[in-house]
């Protein structure tokens, strides 16, 4: 099993990226609905509440259309959601058994190192649910796992062969996002990946790992890790 470069700057910078994927996720719901999400604007208000004045039948509503279960306390267990618009929720983070044939799906085949690593990423008994959250020892693991799963996904294709550039790195980088997240990538999202493959991964030889470093930082982030 391969194991990751140790320089500081490549890891350095790969936890920079991974991170700023992670804390870019918070704006998709803004995304989604084409509308600001910044409770700080001029004239923010509850987006949820808002839209439930103007509209109370509004379809992009999540309101509740199935049977109210009740705790201990006779007390409801859903009184305090927030009745909100679809798409509200994104940037959760996949359970352990999501990831398991997200790998596969992406790649080919799921990295080896994954196999054990259901405790990490807070895997749960069968037939209960526990909503997933990220924690540095699993963006760390997500990231050594990505990186064992694209050193076999670049070991092959003659693309992958020559050392990336200004010209190589942000085609090859694009398809990746757009394969990995099931998106088109937004122009700083492509260049945080080519800056993985041309400056943070300078001091790897090998042409193959240096795509293989762009490829983790581009499958550990939260385009791939959320959904």
């Amino acid at each position: 099993m391969s194991t990751p470069m140790k320089t500081n700057d490549a890891f350095t910078l790969s936890v920079a990226l991974v991170t700023t994927f992670f804390v870019a996720c918070a704006d998709e719901s803004g995304e989604l609905s084409r509308r600001p999400n910044d409770g700080d604007a001029p004239g923010a208000a509850d987006t949820a509440a808002t839209q439930e004045e103007q509209d109370p039948n509004d379809p992009a509503l999540c309101k509740a259309k199935s049977r109210d279960y009740q705790s201990f306390d006779h007390s409801s267990l859903t009184e305090k959601r927030v009745v909100t618009r679809l798409g509200n929720d994104r940037g959760r983070v996949k359970p352990f058994s999501a990831l398991q044939t997200e790998y596969a799906r992406v790649l080919g085949a799921a990295p080896a190192r994954l196999a054990g690593s259901g405790a990490t990423f807070g895997q749960v008994p069968k037939n209960w649910y526990e909503e997933p959250h990220a924690s540095a020892i699993a963006l760390q693991t997500a990231y050594d796992i990505a990186f064992d799963g694209c050193l076999d996904y670049t070991k092959t294709d003659a693309a992958f062969a020559g050392a990336p550039d200004a010209t190589s790195a942000p085609a090859q980088c694009g398809a990746m996002i757009r394969k990995f997240w099931s998106r088109v990538a937004a122009p700083q999202e492509v260049q945080a990946c080519v800056d993985m493959a041309t400056t943070g991964a300078a001091a790897e030889p090998d042409p193959r790992r240096k795509w293989a470093y762009a490829c983790a930082s581009v499958l550990s982030s939260a385009g791939f890790m959320t959904y």
